[in-house]
C-alpha cells in the first residue's frame, strides 16, 4: 500500500514537472519569436552601400592591407638582421 503512495507522488511530481518545463519551452519560443521580429525591423533600417560605394571602401581596406604588409615585412627584415646577422658579426 505503502508503494502506491510513492508511485502516485512520483506521477504527480512528473506531471507537474512536465507542467512547469512545457510553460518555459512557451516562453522560450515567444521569446525568440519576439527577438526574430526585431532582428527584421532592424534590418529593414539597414541602408546599404551602392556600388561605387562598395568599391570604394574595398580598395581601401586592399590599400591597407598592403600597407599592413610592407611594415610587417619590413620589421621582420629589421629584427632578423638584429638578432640573426648582427651577432654572428660580433661573435
Amino acid at each position: 500500500m505503502k508503494l502506491t503512495y510513492v508511485y502516485v507522488a512520483i506521477v504527480v511530481l512528473l506531471a507537474v514537472a512536465l507542467v512547469v518545463w512545457r510553460a518555459k519551452v512557451v516562453q522560450w519560443a515567444r521569446d525568440g519569436m519576439v527577438f526574430a521580429g526585431e532582428v527584421r525591423s532592424e534590418i529593414e533600417k539597414v541602408t546599404w552601400p551602392d556600388k561605387l560605394q562598395l568599391r570604394n571602401a574595398t580598395f581601401v581596406i586592399l590599400g591597407f592591407v598592403v600597407l599592413v604588409a610592407i611594415v610587417i615585412g619590413a620589421l621582420d627584415v629589421v629584427l632578423q638582421w638584429i638578432l640573426v646577422t648582427l651577432p654572428g658579426r660580433v661573435g
